[in-house]
């Protein structure tokens, strides 16, 4: 059975991606300047990787032989499933507030929808299945994203100086910031009017830097008000913690920690899911009390994760996650790189440059992914001063 398989990954054009980057980096004209939001690379139904000159997907391969593409360890420990999902995402638009179930609460979830809720992929489904989704991001150009909750002084002195928030201090002193979350998310559409109508006002007409919750905020009004309305997610812009990533450094993103991403291209690695509880700053659907159920409302300080040098030359972003773990290595022109799948199958992605190896194997601007199964060794030789990233199962 072959051990190296080129295939190319899928493209989601949900709304809020841009419209140049994706296109660019697969080397494909948007002259319909169609929004390119994701590149999936990996095993989920929804947009499983198509084998280069094979009809099979990467999800019918597995499938096929498991224990043999995965080996043992990891095809019994994840249930012959690959257990994470690589991606490409480049960020035009504000991305929902949103957070992403533990392993327990998917399951009991996506079994409960599956009994009684709507298919799979209805627009007002919350699981579409069994895992959790922890997850790795790493900004490929500059940057922004919510990340957490701030803590309780931080967001008492926010509603003190916002115009028309002074009523929810009461709330937040006896109810603690989970009490001031819930309020403002199952507040009326008229209250919620009523409490952000000042802020627009004041907003309107000014400027300021993206450093400034302010800045995504109006952004936020902009972008989000419908039939005269504002959206609730703009209480977020200003009670999570902005975060500003510049290209090299990653984020990690565990279960039940609220965030949305604001602008900027990454790359994601995750647990391989796609189950995502939405809060605000969305056309999409949105379950408060699911949300609020998933939610963790303690103080959150943001830890950007910068790569490791490995003894083998790999660039390591380490997380806790079990599901997997991301790499990098630089590549001068003319030196080779060894590429070993003893612990589990991996995907390559070539990120700039060419790489040839083992068996006609090219990576280019063309073809810039392969899935290694596991078991497999080879040597790749930098055809130019090349990067590569290495998605694979984690330690």
């Amino acid at each position: 059975m072959p051990a190296i398989y080129p295939f190319s990954g899928i493209v989601q054009h949900y709304a809020w991606g841009g419209h140049q980057y994706l296109a660019d980096f697969l080397q494909q004209d948007n002259v319909k300047e169609k929004p390119w939001a994701e590149l999936w690379m990996g095993a989920h139904a929804k947009g499983p990787g198509e084998l280069l000159n094979d009809e099979r997907t990467l999800a019918d391969l597995i499938a096929a032989s498991p224990t043999e593409i995965l080996g043992s360890k990891v095809a019994n420990r994840f249930e012959d499933r690959l257990p994470f999902l690589f991606k490409v995402l480049d960020v035009r638009e504000m991305l929902s507030i949103q957070v992403h179930p533990t392993k327990k609460a998917a399951e009991a979830g996506f079994a409960r929808e599956e009994a009684d809720g709507p298919e799979r992929d209805a627009p007002d489904r919350n699981y579409r299945d069994d895992n959790h989704k922890p997850e790795l991001g790493v900004a490929l150009s500059d940057f922004y994203l919510l990340h957490g909750f701030q803590s309780a002084d931080q967001i008492s002195r926010t509603l003190e100086s916002v115009p028309g928030w002074e009523t929810l201090g009461a709330t937040l002193r006896t109810d603690g910031v989970a009490g001031l979350y819930a309020y403002v998310m199952k507040a009326s559409q008229a209250e919620v009017d009523t409490l952000l109508e000042p802020l627009a006002r004041e907003l309107d007409g000014n400027t300021y830097e993206k450093s400034d919750p302010a800045f995504w905020a109006k952004r936020a009004f902009e972008q989000y008000m419908v039939d005269g309305h504002y959206d609730r997610g703009i209480f977020s812009v200003y009670w999570f913690n902005l975060v500003h990533l510049r290209p090299g450094e990653g984020i990690f993103q565990d279960a039940g920690i609220p965030h949305a991403y604001l602008e900027g291209a990454c790359l994601e690695l995750m647990a391989n899911s796609d189950n995502v509880l939405r809060g605000g700053l969305t056309p999409k659907h949105i379950d408060v009390p699911e949300l609020m159920k998933n939610t963790r409302f303690e103080e959150v300080l943001p830890a950007k994760i910068r790569p490791e040098s490995e003894a083998d030359g790999w660039n390591t972003y380490p997380t806790p996650a079990p599901d997997f773990e991301l790499s990098f290595r630089d590549i001068p022109e003319g030196e080779e790189v060894a590429v070993a799948t003893t612990g589990g199958p991996c995907i390559l992605l070539l990120m700039s440059g060419a790489l040839s190896g083992t068996d006609s194997l090219k990576l280019t601007e063309d073809q810039r992914t392969v899935f290694v199964a596991s078991g497999a060794e080879f040597v790749l030789e930098a055809e130019r001063q090349s990067r590569v990233f290495r998605a694979r199962v984690g330690g």
